[in-house]
């Protein structure tokens, strides 16, 4: 082998290794601040993924939670309406998706769209309780819905949780996105770091509306 190819090579396999920890950089954040390693299964998230869904599960309509002001509250409040669910952690380094969130639901809300907030630390990242967790949602300037602090994962998952898991898959970080259609479908599953602003995010959204 040639000294050129070998360079080559070498330059090929450290430029593979930095975009490797540029990809777990994003996805953690700061890993001292927000609690997260590197071994986080949320590293290997794509920068864009919508999962396909089972449409042959159970409608999320009549699934009940409680907001984080107390009051209960239900999917059956949300008829006819496209609504973007989402868990979501202060202390997670995606957390700026609060406020593209609140651009996604500006943007929407007027054609019937809207989007939850659920706080959750089914990952290790909400360190504040449910007061608490809405109160940064609002001061990152959310005036979309935030509901009480859940579980969003395994055997102690919010009812509502288990059946979205059960049509596009358990949440696998904070911040994954459930577009659920005016029927209770889920119709798209996006991946933690796809962000709500993203082009196929609001194409999803005006597919949903149209149905």
């Amino acid at each position: 082998m040639s000294m050129t190819n070998t360079s080559t090579k070498s330059i090929i396999t450290l430029a593979a290794g930095s975009l490797a920890i540029a990809a777990l950089s994003a996805c953690s954040g700061n890993g001292e601040a927000d609690g997260s390693s590197a071994t986080d299964s949320s590293a290997t998230q794509q920068e864009s993924s919508m999962t396909q869904t089972d449409s042959t599960a159970p409608s999320v309509r009549g699934a009940s939670f409680e907001m984080a002001d107390g009051t209960q509250a239900s999917m059956d409040d949300y008829q006819g309406q496209v609504v973007l669910v989402v868990n979501v952690a202060s202390a997670c380094g995606l957390r700026p998706q609060v406020a593209e969130l609140e651009t996604l639901y500006e943007a929407n809300k007027a054609k019937g769209f809207t989007v939850i907030a659920f706080p959750s630390a089914s990952f290790n990242q909400e360190p504040l309780d449910a007061e608490g967790a809405a109160d940064f949602c609002q001061a990152q300037g959310a005036t979309y819905p935030v509901a009480a602090k859940v579980d969003v994962k395994g055997q102690s998952a919010n009812p509502l949780f288990a059946t979205l898991s059960r049509q596009g898959g358990e949440p696998d970080w904070n911040y994954t996105k459930y577009l659920v259609d005016k029927n209770g479908r889920v119709v798209a599953r996006f991946a933690p770091r796809t962000s709500p602003t993203s082009a196929e995010v609001q194409s999803a959204v005006d597919a949903a509306l149209r149905g």
